[in-house]
């Protein structure tokens, strides 16, 4: 029966997708007719920003109901993370406050996995991070070897923190600690379970948090 409501969510979250489309785009037009009338093209404005979040929602909440399966190559995780973070430093995610770097093995450190999704998880968590230092911040994202010839991936941000309640139900489904989704860590967890790995949360209020 769970299986069944899953598929049916999903099936009308995808449905979803088309009228909202069909609507962002005749307020798109509605609003190139308008003119200079500030009052209506704020109105639209308000409606065109919202159509994006619920269009992000749908997306998150498809990824993580219909996770597609693992394409596993060889790759270098620290060649990934290096990627990430060029994206992110040219992205709207970043203000003048935010000091984000990586630290990578010097040479390539090749595993099994898939190349997309560890990126997703990259992306997520360091929205994340950044969403959690509104004011700025220090975002730091390693990739090390340990004794176990298994990978330690670590992000640290110097943000608010979690209370202990919070950490707890930081992976469930739509329970967001930053204002969004509440998907993009559940998506987090799903990756590296699939990939075998494990994740685990370091948090305090006021002092950051460490996954």
């Amino acid at each position: 029966r769970l299986a069944a409501i899953g598929r049916m969510a999903a099936s009308i979250a995808h449905e979803i997708r088309n009228p909202l489309a069909a609507m962002r785009g005749s307020i798109q037009m509605l609003r190139a007719d308008i003119g200079n009338d500030s009052s209506q093209i704020e109105l639209m404005e308000i409606i065109l920003r919202e159509s994006d979040r619920l269009n992000r929602i749908i997306s998150d909440f498809l990824s993580y109901a219909r996770p597609r399966s693992i394409i596993q190559t060889k790759v270098d995780p620290g060649e990934l993370l290096q990627q990430t973070f060029m994206l992110l430093r040219h992205s709207a995610e970043i203000n003048p406050g935010h000091l984000i770097e990586e630290q990578v093995p010097s040479k390539p450190v090749l595993i099994n996995a898939d190349a997309e999704q560890l990126q997703q998880v990259f992306w997520n968590l360091s929205r994340n991070a950044l969403q959690a230092m509104p004011a700025g911040g220090n975002l730091r994202a390693t990739v090390d070897e340990n004794s176990d010839d298994r990978l330690r991936i670590t992000f640290s941000d110097t943000g608010r923190g979690m209370a202990p309640e919070q950490v707890e139900h930081l992976f469930e489904p739509f329970s967001s600690t930053t204002g969004g989704t509440g998907l993009g860590l559940s998506i987090v967890y799903q990756i590296i379970r699939d990939h075998g790995g494990t994740i685990n949360v370091r948090s305090r209020q006021g002092h950051g948090t460490t996954i």
